[in-house]
């Protein structure tokens, strides 16, 4: 899983999530596998206080760039503000750039007892600074882990879960949570991925993958 985060210039999205602002909302385009090979997923991540959504659209890797360049005639229609509600549009008002790639391992399971419900375990979080690049393109080496006991402050690797339902929590997830004593806290991988390639902590250890195998 590769996450490309996007913020403004002074880092708005990143200083709302670390105070835990009650409304706010992230940018980032997500891709599948090692390596974008096919569509790019542009997403709008919005949260209300314990409550979040997703807007998202599939793009093909060829128009990728294409969304950095807004059709300027459109951009002065008079009401141009009540049509942008758009990915793109997200980033030509809040001049929003590429800040961040995160990538991660991560294990999902379904259930089929409700509409929706979902629990992801995500592990082996690595991240690299993208500088307002749109290359998705990367070599190993670049990639610093953030997922061990001092960047995490934790007393050892975490490996994050997630429960995601529609509405209220399932039965079988409260029954989960009271077995093994899981508790809630808040982690966000951005934040602790931006800390990290900001030198807040300076542990950052090296990739285990070996993709020559």
């Amino acid at each position: 899983m590769n996450n490309i985060y996007f913020d403004t210039p002074d880092l708005k999205f990143y200083y709302d999530t670390k105070f835990r602002k009650l409304t706010r909302y992230k940018l980032r385009a997500r891709y599948y596998g090692l390596q974008a090979t096919d569509v790019v997923w542009a997403e709008i991540k919005y949260r209300n206080s314990s409550l979040t959504w997703k807007q998202r659209c599939c793009l093909p890797i060829e128009r990728w760039h294409e969304i950095f360049a807004p059709n300027l005639d459109d951009c002065r229609h008079p009401n141009i503000k009540d049509r942008l509600d758009g990915f793109e549009d997200f980033i030509y008002w809040c001049n929003a750039q590429p800040r961040l790639h995160v990538r991660y391992v991560r294990e999902p399971y379904v259930t089929e007892l409700e509409d929706y419900g979902r629990i992801t375990f995500d592990r082996q979080l690595c991240c690299r600074s993208v500088r307002d690049s749109l290359e998705l393109a990367y070599d190993e080496p670049v990639l610093r882990y953030f997922d061990d006991p001092v960047n995490s402050r934790s007393d050892e690797s975490p490996v994050i879960l997630e429960l995601k339902v529609e509405t209220m929590i399932p039965f079988w997830a409260i029954e989960l949570i009271h077995k093994f004593r899981l508790t809630q806290r808040a982690f966000s991988k951005y934040c602790y991925g931006i800390d990290s390639v900001s030198g807040y902590f300076d542990n950052g250890r090296i990739s285990i993958f070996d993709y020559e195998t």
